[in-house]
């Protein structure tokens, strides 16, 4: 209960913090966020304690040899926060789904696809497409709790995963890799939506194209009375995709609206929409049973399976801030300097393989991603913003599906319990060539229109 109170006031003070600062929120900012990180790795072991720990601690040793002091070793602790808060309260958006019964009516119609791959690898992937913008990494462990054990095969579920995830990783703003890109780039969510929203659908295409099974042949022997019942079944699962996708829909109508009004960072509207939400439905159908029930699955949850992303996300930012002010960021500026004059495709391939070499070697987007953007923005070059947070984005999400050591990888393998670099290079590896050859003539179409 302790370490769920410190973690809920850290995200809390975030809000205020970003939506009306004062002298009293400043400092207590810092140091919440450093006690909550404390808290949180006495309760963790092994591999993951030592990796973010080692974070930490080197992040603040590299402040010191800067010339840092005092409350300025925790410089950057905070940077992260917003992405975290997120990855926080995502899954409270999912309680009016669940409770109205609408994501298990269109679950429940899958098991009549068993015989038929190709409409399981579109049931699936339609299934991930339409919860993955709102649940993050959530929706592959909710869709693959209700699909796992129906009996598909594991090579179509790693297919439906990886189209319906890679899709929403390019445009969602519940994703940290369009946060993290857009607050340091200093774009609006609007100027960016429509360049990732266009390729995201391209790439559903690629997809469909490249990784639908071959389509069953075989004869239908349903009597009437299972006929009618099929009827039935389908037009309540219509009806509940429809639902599912107008309250998606509804969502980033509400983000766009509040952003446009209020002036405010998209990150700490949606943070603010994960509270809202659950909360007007609940007081609007008076499901107090359910509010109570929600708030302790909620708790446990927390403080379960959020402690590596907790201290991940406050030790990276922390480690990301004091590496932008070393040698390491001239050597990069020079890079990219070069990379900028020569061509974009010479600059994309470089922010791919260096976001990607990173990732294989364990190394976060979370850290390498913005040491890109921030080295690219201290050196003065001229760049199309645009263009550099689709590279960005575009890198985020090549990078977390093909190393073995990155959280997406690791989930979708396991559900399909296979060797990581399998599902993603022998079963995915054309799907991915493909779309990353579009990417490279997309870029020039984005820097050509914007």
């Amino acid at each position: 209960m302790f370490r769920f109170t410190l973690v809920m006031t850290m995200c809390l003070i975030y809000m205020i913090h970003s939506y009306k600062s004062n002298s009293i929120i400043e400092v207590l900012f810092p140091a919440i966020t450093l006690i909550v990180f404390i808290a949180v790795i006495i309760s963790m072991k092994g591999k993951a304690r030592i990796f973010t720990l080692v974070l930490f601690i080197s992040g603040m040793i590299i402040h010191f040899l800067n010339g840092n002091r005092g409350f300025n070793l925790l410089e950057g602790i905070t940077q992260n926060l917003a992405l975290l808060t997120i990855l926080i309260l995502a899954p409270l958006i999912s309680i009016p789904l669940k409770h109205e019964g609408i994501i298990d009516s269109i679950v429940f119609s899958f098991t009549k696809n068993l015989n038929d791959e190709r409409k399981s690898f579109y049931g699936v992937s339609s299934f991930m497409l339409l919860l993955t913008p709102i649940l993050n990494m959530g929706s592959i462990r909710i869709v693959h709790g209700f699909v796992g054990n129906i009996g598909f095969q594991p090579k179509i579920l790693t297919s439906a995963y990886f189209t319906g995830f890679t899709f929403a990783v390019l445009w969602s703003p519940f994703f940290a890799s369009v946060g993290i890109v857009i607050s340091i780039l200093h774009i609006s969510y609007m100027s960016y939506f429509f360049v990732g929203v266009i390729f995201a659908f391209i790439q559903v295409v690629v997809a469909i194209l490249l990784l639908r099974p071959k389509a069953s042949i075989y004869e239908k022997t349903e009597n009437t009375t299972e006929q009618s019942a099929e009827i039935e079944v389908d037009t309540s699962k219509s009806k509940n995709i429809l639902l599912l996708l107008a309250f998606v829909l509804g969502l980033l109508l509400l983000l766009i609206g509040m952003e446009s009004l209020l002036k405010k960072p998209m990150l700490l509207l949606v943070s603010f929409i994960c509270i809202l939400v659950p909360l007007v439905w609940i007081l609007f159908r008076r499901k107090w049973s359910v509010a109570k029930s929600e708030y302790k699955l909620f708790k446990s949850n927390l403080l379960l399976n959020n402690r590596m992303e907790i201290t991940l996300f406050l030790s990276a930012g922390l480690f990301g801030n004091a590496i932008a002010n070393t040698p390491m960021v001239n050597v990069l500026g020079s890079i990219i300097e070069w990379s900028v004059q020569e061509s974009l495709a010479i600059l994309f391939s470089f922010i791919l393989l260096f976001v990607t070499a990173m990732a294989i070697i364990g190394v976060h987007q979370i850290i390498s991603v913005p040491l890109i953007l921030m080295t690219l923005v201290e050196t003065g070059i001229a760049y199309n913003p645009i263009t550099i947070a689709f590279m960005c984005v575009f890198s985020w999400m090549l990078s977390s599906s093909v190393s073995p050591l990155n959280a997406l990888n690791i989930i979708i393998s396991q559900n399909a319990r296979e060797n990581g670099v399998k599902v993603a290079i022998m079963w995915h590896g054309i799907y991915f060539l493909t779309t990353t050859c579009i990417a490279f003539m997309y870029i020039y179409i984005i820097d050509f229109l914007t």
